[in-house]
């Protein structure tokens, strides 16, 4: 296995490098990835061959452009195994796709009276549009409690469900604690009350597969800077009957079907969703981290990544006075 993580590492330019006389160890992809050289390329290849606004140019470069551009909606719905490519909106990347949720949908159906409910290891981008929107229309928002294991207090969660219970925001896995929460229950349990769920994916789609049809998610979050693509992309995915019922977000370009001052009718999706013109390199740069992910063995990622799990607890044990 050592090999084989040495090609990979070979693979990412940035690695290959020396920082304060060393060779640089980089152990910050919670918060983002280095880039292998494919995905620079594809950057590299759409800025060079390909360079022009897309859906809207009647010449070669813009067909080029457009095919790249949906071919990586395409990748990225084959990703999450979503029902339809529509059901793929791009944006700037994880808060912005929960922004998105919290100002379309939740101004739609939330009330006074109603509760939203997260967790207790939620990143801020998972806290603050929720109680924007609360401050707005007068519902509650609700902390789920954490177990002094860093777990989430799943009996605590049933206790809260309730009619009043319109929506349930969850991280998949805490980038502070590390945590996989069972977003799969938490999902069925919510629905049985007839709440909607959001789950923030940021730090999970690059460690395993993650199926949105099968989890039942309503809506799938995540950015594409942590799954070895660029920065200022992310995606959000929604069921198509719930993105189709909910009102634009930000107005302007792409969104538009027909613009007059007697009124302005909305595109379809998923553009209804994707006002101006879009970060067409970030969308084609993401499908290529994707494809360079997928072509990787994911087991034995897996498996290497928990060995290094397993050998970090013993070190920490031998530092003394750290609780697991």
């Amino acid at each position: 296995m050592t090999q084989a993580i040495n090609e990979i590492r070979a693979q990412f330019p940035a690695l290959n490098q020396d920082v304060n006389g060393k060779p640089l160890v980089y152990l910050d992809n919670g918060a983002t990835t280095q880039k292998p050289q494919s995905v620079i390329d594809a950057l590299s290849d759409y800025y060079r061959l390909n360079n022009s606004n897309v859906h809207r140019g009647a010449h070669t470069l813009s067909d080029r452009a457009t095919q790249h551009f949906e071919d990586a909606r395409k990748t990225l719905q084959a990703f999450l195994n979503a029902n339809k490519a529509e059901e793929i909106v791009w944006t700037r990347g994880t808060t912005e796709s929960i922004n998105l949720v919290a100002a379309t949908w939740g101004r739609q159906h939330i009330q006074a009276g109603d509760e939203i409910l997260v967790t207790g290891m939620e990143h801020h981008s998972n806290i603050v549009p929720w109680q924007m929107l609360c401050q707005q229309t007068g519902a509650t928002l609700r902390p789920i409690p954490v177990k002094d294991t860093g777990e989430l207090d799943m009996e605590a969660f049933a206790s809260m469900l309730s009619d009043k219970v319109k929506f349930v925001s969850v991280v998949h896995v805490s980038n502070a604690l590390g945590t996989i929460n069972p977003v799969e229950d938490i999902i069925k349990m919510a629905h049985e009350v007839g709440a909607k769920v959001l789950v923030d994916g940021a730090q999970a789609v690059s460690h395993w597969n993650v199926d949105v049809q099968a989890l039942d998610a309503d809506f799938y979050a995540f950015s594409g800077h942590k799954l070895f693509g660029p920065t200022g992309i992310g995606v959000l995915y929604g069921k198509e009957e719930l993105l189709n019922a909910m009102p634009p977000y930000q107005g302007g370009g792409e969104m538009i079907e027909h613009c007059s001052f007697d009124g302005t009718t909305y595109n379809v999706l998923p553009y209804k969703f994707e006002a101006g013109t879009p970060n067409i390199a970030g969308a084609i740069g993401l499908a290529a981290a994707v494809n360079y992910l997928n072509g990787l063995d994911r087991v034995a990622l897996e498996h290497h990544e928990n060995a290094l799990l397993v050998r970090a607890n013993e070190l920490a044990d031998q530092i003394g006075g750290i609780r697991k």
